[in-house]
């Protein structure tokens, strides 16, 4: 396997991911306003209230629908990069490829979902009964904060973290098996 393979299945892999993590999110939002109430700035939270309790169903459902997606997709892509090695993978090829695909995801939910859908389109979808205009809706640096949390930053520490788990879980099976 040489390294163009790994960026191929490392890409196909992230965009797969991206993709089925934007349709949870945006479905659970379809199917009840609230379920994500939990990731709103502080503000829009109080003043809409306490979450339904189709929107706690919803929410759940969604959180287990991810960490399948979160589970499946590199597993996936560990055995597409199988498919093209000639020996074991070791830790580092799925480690990149679990690093790759989570900082894709991150960046997306960043950019695209948080900053520009939420923050700027703002669809009715998105905006809670009660809450309409409010400015919270355009607090771009609220996504941030999010991110990057002080003092320990671990949304982006999940970035090495979900590869170290795949290049990990990678490296026992390929013992076991041997």
């Amino acid at each position: 396997m040489d390294r163009w393979d790994l960026v191929g299945v490392a890409l196909t892999s992230a965009l797969v991911l991206v993709a089925l993590f934007t349709v949870v999110v945006l479905g659970a939002l379809l199917v009840a306003r609230d379920a994500l109430l939990a990731d709103y700035p502080q503000a829009i939270r109080e003043r809409y209230g306490s979450r339904s309790e189709r929107g706690r169903r919803v929410a759940a459902a969604a959180g287990l629908l991810n960490a399948l997606v979160f589970v499946a997709v590199p597993v996936g892509g560990v055995l597409a990069l199988r498919d093209r090695a000639d020996g074991p993978l070791g830790f580092w090829p799925p480690f990149a490829l679990g690093a790759f695909c989570f900082l894709a995801l991150v960046l997306f939910d960043l950019l695209v979902l948080d900053w520009w859908l939420f923050c700027r389109v703002q669809p009715r979808f998105m905006v809670l009964p009660g809450t309409e205009g409010m400015p919270q809706y355009r607090d771009f640096a609220f996504h941030v904060r999010v991110l990057v949390p002080r003092p320990v930053p671990w949304p982006l520490l999940a970035v090495p973290g979900y590869g170290a788990g795949a290049g990990a879980v990678t490296c026992l099976v390929e013992a076991v098996m041997s």
